[in-house]
């Protein structure tokens, strides 16, 4: 993403947790330690036989492979992950045919995150869950565990939210799956962890920004400012400054984002985002009055933010073919560039860039555009584009 402080969700855990319709609240429960917890890698399943996360090494990286021990000294192979080593086998019946599904978590060496595979057994064994749509690594959490969702048996994955970094407390995010649509685990529920701090305010509106929720965001960034409990740095408060400055921006309220932008420039002058905003400062005053044009390639940035790259190149091919004479023509551009990088579209890349060398000479963006050529073209070009 173009924006530093949105940065991708690192999981951490929190034991005791349970969800309600919107938030998730600590529960009074007893919570078992870590110290007390046992971790089985083996576990049986009666009439199939016995499962084992086994671990093994090939020319220096980590395999694991999800084995079946049956009568007669035969052993299968169900399952290979490469680059994981094995930390934990369940089971629960979460479709309730009294045949339970096994849940295998697996981590990688340098991390404390664990990543959940989910298989039914009939007459061999199936994995249901992630499926071919969903991708592995995007579940990688702290903590896996089985609960109940609307009465339901649910596996529950807990993340922390950190796209700002000023806690504790911590934001906390759980999903809930319970088992639909013919043995296959769907999202039923997604919950926050309630909370007035600062952090927690910033670190919630951060995930509305990656949603596309600009204007929501907007509001949990002026409460954390304003009304959240804790005392702010000057850090947190001008990087609240900043981001709420940004969703309004996202949002279309224009003036409200140039006089947020003001505040951080005039009041916090050694802040890390004081230049970026006043370079957003200059670029709104001289665009302000194209609104409609503003509003087009503020969507695309959201778009961008919100990790859907495909639509946002396909709306900035449909605003450069419909506005061939735009004055923000040198940054479109450059935007069409930096997804065609994020796609590994390198070619492309590069020859976009040159075209605003080329049409857009007294762009403050060429400084940008010389170092993204030099870095692009001391790459060797990626097999995938052949």
């Amino acid at each position: 993403m173009r924006n530093g402080i949105f940065k991708k969700l690192t999981a951490i855990c929190v034991l005791g947790l349970f969800c309600a319709p919107e938030f998730i609240f600590a529960a009074p429960g007893n919570v078992v330690s870590a110290k007390e917890k046992i971790i089985k890698t083996s576990i049986e399943i009666k009439g199939f036989g016995v499962l084992a996360l086994q671990k093994s090494h090939n020319n220096g990286h980590s395999t694991t492979q999800l084995i079946v021990k049956k009568p007669g000294n035969v052993t299968i192979v169900a399952d290979t992950y490469e680059g994981l080593e094995p930390f934990e086998l369940l089971k629960c019946d979460f479709d309730k045919d009294s045949n339970p599904e096994i849940i295998a978590t697996l981590r990688y060496s340098d991390s404390q995150n664990v990543i959940p595979y989910v298989y039914t057994f009939t007459d061999s064994i199936e994995r249901v869950f992630p499926n071919e749509n969903q991708e592995a690594d995007l579940l990688n959490c702290r903590e896996v565990f089985v609960s109940q969702c609307n009465s339901n048996p649910s596996l529950c994955l807990k993340y922390q939210i950190s796209y700002h970094d000023f806690g504790p407390p911590e934001l906390f995010k759980l999903e809930m799956y319970t088992m639909q649509n013919k043995g296959r685990l769907t999202l039923a529920k997604v919950g926050y962890n309630e909370g007035n701090h600062y952090n927690q305010l910033m670190n919630l509106a951060g995930e509305y920004m990656h949603n596309g929720r600009t204007k929501e965001a907007a509001v949990l960034y002026h409460k954390a400012l304003t009304s959240s409990t804790g005392d702010m740095p000057q850090t947190a408060i001008a990087e609240g400054l900043y981001s709420e400055a940004e969703a309004m921006k996202y949002s279309g309220q224009y003036q409200e984002a140039i006089k947020l932008y003001e505040k951080l420039v005039l009041e916090y002058t050694e802040s890390n985002f004081t230049e970026i905003a006043q370079r957003e400062l200059e670029f709104l005053f001289a665009n302000q009055k194209t609104p409609a044009l503003l509003n087009d390639y503020f969507s695309i940035q959201s778009d961008i933010n919100s990790n859907k790259p495909d639509v946002a190149l396909e709306k900035l091919e449909r605003l450069i073919k419909e506005n061939p004479q735009c004055p923000i023509m040198d940054r479109i551009l450059f935007t069409k560039a930096e997804i065609l990088v994020s796609e590994n579209q390198l070619e492309k890349a590069v020859s976009v860039y040159k075209s605003i060398k080329v049409n857009f000479p007294e762009s403050t963006l060429v400084d940008a555009v010389d170092i993204m050529l030099e870095d692009l073209e001391s790459k060797p070009v990626d097999n995938d584009e052949l």
